[in-house]
């Protein structure tokens, strides 16, 4: 019996077109919480920062597994779990930004900052339709918690990069940028924390979610879930397909296993 789910948020939870969450979507959630499902975000949104979290505002839920697992907590902020980058990876990572000229987003715990915008940057954010961040020098961000690094790069040059990093995982659900995560993390593991804090397993667990950063948590869960339109290598692992966001999808899947 699923008693818990997790839902990614762009393109999963939000429309592909619009960037909005349908109604449906909503009262689905609404309706499953009042059925005793708890109901949490999955994201590789920094969703305690204004700019990223402003989609999830006055949703009622039940914590946020956010930047892809390395930070997760409970509405009323308590942190359930939390993972940094290894600091010499990161410094390795600004390194190679400075040598290669491509641009960083810097994904700290209480804020979001550009090292610099370029076209990558602009053509991201106005794909998710997210204001682009503040613009600031990444100095001494080594010795501070960089919860995640996203690096604006293709495909190619995240395959150049990934020999010189040790103790990081590349994360993507988009040509313009990836997310460089902390072995440790993944959204499977926030899922894990999150579950383990109100006593549930994983076998209780739904996830629900559309990219490669959500393959891990679609294979731990219970259940899990694709929406929309996915690569074949998330549709594999995943044990049921949805609907589009727009032809809701959320609210079917509810629906469907009996969580509405």
């Amino acid at each position: 019996m699923i008693k818990a789910v997790f839902c990614d948020v762009d393109n999963t939870l939000t429309s592909s077109k619009t960037r909005t969450i349908p109604a449906s979507a909503l009262e689905a959630i609404q309706q499953a919480r009042k059925n005793g499902v708890k109901v949490f975000a999955a994201t590789g949104r920094q969703t305690r920062t204004y700019e990223e979290g402003k989609i999830l505002h006055g949703i009622p839920l039940d914590g946020y597994v956010a930047v892809n697992g390395q930070f997760c907590y409970l509405p009323d902020d308590t942190v359930v779990h939390k993972v940094v980058l290894d600091p010499v990876d990161l410094a390795v990572i600004l390194r190679l930004a400075d040598e290669l000229n491509f641009a960083c987003c810097m994904i700290e715990t209480e804020r979001i900052y550009l090292t610099k915008i370029d076209e990558n940057v602009r053509s991201f954010h106005e794909m998710i339709q997210i204001p682009l961040p503040m613009v600031s020098s990444a100095d001494g961000a080594i010795n501070r918690d960089v919860l995640s690094i996203a690096p604006y790069i293709s495909v190619e040059t995240e395959a150049q990069i990934t020999p010189y990093l040790k103790n990081c995982d590349f994360v993507r659900f988009n040509p313009y940028n990836c997310d460089v995560i902390s072995r440790k993390g993944g959204k499977d593991v926030g899922m894990q924390a999150m579950l383990d804090y109100f006593g549930l397993s994983t076998d209780q667990a739904m996830a629900i979610g559309d990219g490669h950063n959500d393959i891990s948590i679609l294979k731990a869960a219970g259940v899990g879930v694709t929406i929309g339109q996915c690569h074949p290598d998330v549709m594999a692992a995943a044990d049921y397909h949805a609907p589009e966001a727009d032809e809701d999808g959320i609210w079917h899947t509810f629906e469907k296993f009996g969580l509405i």
